[in-house]
């Protein structure tokens, strides 16, 4: 049994570009459920806009990055809106219920509900070649690393570079928000979000904000998750 090549493998996994994408996704839906007690099941939704507005804007539409970038910006504000205004007023397990529905309702539209839609989003087979523009930006550009026995494309040396210090910013922001006074009305919703009214808080335009932050940080770890796998 080859330990060094099971053991490089394994460091490689729990820093690679699967990682990144999961652990954005992981810090918005901590942003959801761990500080406002919005019980979210449809985070992968979130993720799944942002990975579809990289590739979709630059495969099907032939796009700038500065337009991928606005698409990036306001698809999933689009998203928290259309999710969160009929849905943010119930809690607990039928958020939860409606929440895991629209994920799903979302993942069935993607992967070939529709002719039309399958050659516009490639189906189950999802699209490809859409990361080109990011070459130019990559010094580690035709380089291969190893981890140990585990050889690294420079291409995803670059995405995982780039995705932990966007862990670590974002990190950073969510702890300096959450100790704001904005960030004390959310945990003060998810421990009884019938008090924070009493006291005149605007109850459901704090989770609208709370349900955007945290499905832009979903919907950024699905974007570097996309990019990352080519």
């Amino acid at each position: 049994m080859n330990w060094g090549l099971i053991i490089s493998n394994a460091l490689y996994t729990a820093i690679g570009v699967q990682c990144v994408g999961y652990v954005m996704a992981a810090i918005g839906i901590n942003m959801h459920f761990g500080y406002t007690g919005l019980l979210n099941f449809g985070q992968a939704a979130f993720a799944a806009v942002g990975a579809y507005s990289i590739a979709v804007s630059v495969r099907s539409w032939n796009w700038p990055w500065y337009g991928v970038l606005a698409v990036l910006l306001v698809a999933p504000v689009v998203m928290a809106l259309l999710l969160g205004i009929p849905t943010l007023r119930l809690r607990a397990d039928y958020l939860a219920i409606v929440t895991i529905a629209a994920a799903e309702i979302l993942r069935i539209v993607l992967n070939g509900a529709n002719p039309k839609l399958t050659r516009q989003f490639g189906g189950n087979d999802g699209l490809q070649n859409f990361t080109n523009w990011v070459d130019p930006l990559n010094p580690f550009q035709g380089k291969t690393f190893r981890l140990w026995k585990q050889p690294v494309q420079g291409h995803e040396a670059f995405i995982i570079l780039v995705g932990w210090i966007l862990i670590a910013l974002v990190s950073l922001g969510v702890y300096l928000l959450m100790r704001s006074p904005w960030g004390r009305v959310l945990k003060s919703i998810r421990e009884d979000e019938n008090a924070a009214r009493s006291l005149g808080k605007n109850v459901f335009s704090y989770k609208m904000q709370s349900l955007i932050i945290g499905g832009y940080i979903g919907a950024f770890g699905g974007a570097l998750y996309a990019i990352g796998g080519r």
